[in-house]
């Protein structure tokens, strides 16, 4: 996985967060199992490059002034209209300990049946994993190739996912599917029926 870097500054809780915002940065809020959590602040657009890359499964090398900690992003609010990030909190990484994050699902290869006429549907663009911090990937593959026929499934359980992973999800649960598409009845008008009335 890509090393990657973010910088931050340490924020003073009582400055405000409409400040922290103007100023084109992101409150945060670095959290830890043993420890206080800490107010920081990030650059907003260092933190859209990054995030672009990181998403919720890639560690973070966090420097806040000469202190550098291993994070994944944990959750984050967003502002409804524009999309702007709100808050950011981070979970700081314990060595072996698993983390809890979210894996990004990648659908590769082609499937038959899609191409025979068949709808891809996909069902699950994540999964929510437990695993240690080494053995963090940036996704898991579904290879679509797998949908021979109209009807067919991919499955959670299909995935071959390692078992270093723990999956927290079912394992019926349906990925990927090849759906019949439905028919488009057009409805034919009644015939017109002539009517004629004698007039006397």
């Amino acid at each position: 996985m890509e090393n990657l870097n973010l910088n931050a500054q340490i924020r003073n809780t009582e400055e405000k967060l409409s400040e922290v915002r103007a100023a084109k940065m992101i409150p945060a809020v670095v959290y830890w199992k043993h420890q206080e959590p800490i107010a920081i602040k990030i650059d907003n657009s260092e933190f859209i490059k990054l995030f672009r890359v990181s998403g919720e499964s890639h560690i973070i090398n966090l420097n806040i002034g000469k202190k550098s900690i291993e994070v994944l992003v944990h959750d984050f609010q967003k502002e409804p209209v524009n999309g702007d990030f709100q808050h950011i909190d981070f979970f700081a990484i314990t060595k072996g300990e698993k983390v809890h994050t979210k894996i990004h699902l990648s659908f590769v290869g082609t499937s038959k049946a899609v191409k025979e006429g068949a709808i891809l549907e996909e069902h699950i663009k994540e999964l929510d994993v437990k695993v240690l911090p080494k053995d963090l990937v940036d996704s898991f593959e579904v290879d679509l190739s797998k949908l021979v026929e109209m009807g067919d499934v991919i499955r959670v359980s299909d995935l071959g996912i390692s078992s270093k992973f723990e999956i927290i999800a079912n394992a019926d649960d349906i990925v990927a599917s090849a759906s019949k598409p439905a028919k488009v009845e057009i409805e034919e008008a009644p015939a017109a029926t002539e009517t004629t009335e004698e007039t006397k």
